[in-house]
């Protein structure tokens, strides 16, 4: 590589493969020409993510550096003999164990542990709903934190955050950082509160989810209430097709007579959302000024006056029925007498 290019982490492409190295450059009249060069591979598939690996190769350069500069490890004539074999332990440990611990002299090895990189987060909010993707019961220890021990069996797919902290005696913040935790280590997902007023639109990957073999599989199975009337798949098809927005699952519900079908409609929707052909159409309030407003009155409302301050398009009707503990038809009983004062020039829901 061009001296440009030494001491940095080089990543090259190919129509299959992609390699990636951290050449180095060392200066000595002790070497030939007064100048060393050298760069250590790493060779993977062109759609591997390779993040993981970024700073396993520069480890890797950093010791066989400090190995040339102390002993001319590399440059020496008998290096090619002891090299080989350090390489081939190297590819093969990495490979079968994700680790490798590799003796090179009296005083340098090589000690590497390759550790997955997660994706940052978005926080945990009160009105979310865990979904455990693991059996949490049976991975429990003596030594888990204590809100873990007290939450974990409350995680069940229709408990949110806030109600599983009220259901296990534990303070909230504490709540959503076991939660995060659990999150963080893709043990669990998120979804929506699940409730008959929700509403569901198709995404665009239905149109090659539809015809994935284990979505076929799994589906009529999860959503059968009795596993002795399990609907086919193209059945199953069409009333997700039926989903849209505006139209409530109740709605859906009376219009294609799912409870005919023994179909539970909250595993059918969370199947879809776990699949990701589906996603959950939310309702945003959106209050606005009246154009001629009168003056106030302090007379009593049924209310909480903090709802008012919300209603700016930024809060969906999940979050605001979490905080102020009520149903949709309860929050949207509030809605209406907010649209309907003086001093409002009413209050619309948007669809997203």
């Amino acid at each position: 590589p061009h001296d440009e290019l030494s001491g940095r982490l080089v990543t090259c492409a190919t129509k299959h493969f992609r390699v990636i190295g951290h050449p180095v450059a060392l200066e000595s009249q002790e070497y030939d020409r007064n100048l060393f060069r050298y760069n250590i591979c790493f060779v993977f598939e062109r759609s591997a993510d390779i993040s993981c690996y970024e700073p396993i190769v520069r480890k890797v350069s950093r010791v066989l550096m400090s190995c040339e500069r102390e002993s001319k490890f590399l440059s020496s004539s008998n290096s090619s003999v002891v090299i080989h074999p350090i390489l081939e332990q190297l590819y093969e440990d990495l490979n079968s164990y994700s680790e490798t611990s590799i003796p090179i002299d009296k005083f340098n090895s090589i000690e590497l542990k390759i550790f997955p990189f997660y994706p940052n987060l978005s926080a945990v909010e009160d009105w979310m709903v865990p979904v455990a993707l693991i059996n949490l019961q049976r991975r429990v220890q003596e030594n888990w934190d204590l809100t873990m021990v007290k939450i974990y069996e409350f995680i069940n797919g229709v408990n949110h955050v806030s109600r599983i902290a009220h259901l296990a005696d534990c303070d909230v913040n504490l709540t959503r950082q076991a939660i995060t935790h659990l999150l963080f280590y893709q043990v669990i997902m998120i979804t929506d509160i699940f409730q008959f007023s929700n509403m569901y639109t198709l995404r665009r990957s239905i149109q090659w989810l539809a015809n994935e073999a284990h979505i076929k599989e799994e589906c009529g199975s999860y959503v059968a209430i009795s596993q002795s009337e399990i609907q086919d798949w193209p059945r199953l098809l069409h009333l997700y097709s039926r989903f849209k927005s505006g139209k409530t699952v109740a709605e859906w519900m009376r219009e294609y007579e799912v409870e005919k079908l023994k179909i539970d409609p909250r595993r059918f929707t969370s199947f879809g959302v776990i699949k990701g052909f589906l996603r959950r159409v939310h309702r945003w309030p959106v209050m606005a000024a009246a154009s001629a407003p009168k003056k106030t009155t302090d007379a009593k409302t049924s209310w909480p006056p903090e709802l008012k301050r919300l209603l700016d398009g930024e809060h969906h009707t999940d979050e605001l029925s979490v905080k102020f503990e009520v149903s949709w038809p309860q929050l949207e009983q509030w809605l209406m007498e907010i649209g309907n004062e003086d001093d409002v020039g009413g209050v619309s829901i948007i669809y997203r």
